[in-house]
């Protein structure tokens, strides 16, 4: 394992927990993407779940590689999809900006890990 991957990871990780905690707080920022792109409020606190394994999936990974290799694919399909949820309902630049960037950084990670 390479240091950019290890540092790619551990970012990942920490954004990931970050987000999941916004949308375990349903905090305001969280639920007006949410409403944006059409997804119901009591659907955050699975989205949050998912974001929370994965993060917990990266550093994992760096005990059994396979694992964190998996979250790092998970987290990508799960980006591409944010994505495309902004796209669908022709989300501003500002609106689809993190969940490009986390599609960025979770490729990233996922490049870096094979």
């Amino acid at each position: 394992m390479n240091s950019v991957h290890s540092i790619l990871s551990i970012v990942l990780a920490v954004l990931c927990t970050a987000s999941a905690i916004g949308d375990f707080l349903k905090l305001p920022s969280v639920m007006k993407a949410a409403e944006t792109v059409g997804c119901p409020p009591n659907l955050c606190n699975i989205l949050g779940l998912i974001k929370m394994l994965a993060a917990v999936g990266l550093i994992v990974g760096f005990a059994i590689k396979v694992i964190g290799i998996a979250a790092a694919v998970g987290l990508s399909i799960y980006f591409v999809l944010a994505v495309g949820a902004h796209l669908r309902v022709k989300d501003h630049f500002k609106g689809i900006l993190p969940a490009i960037v986390m599609l960025a950084i979770s490729t990233a990670t996922l490049v870096t890990s094979l």
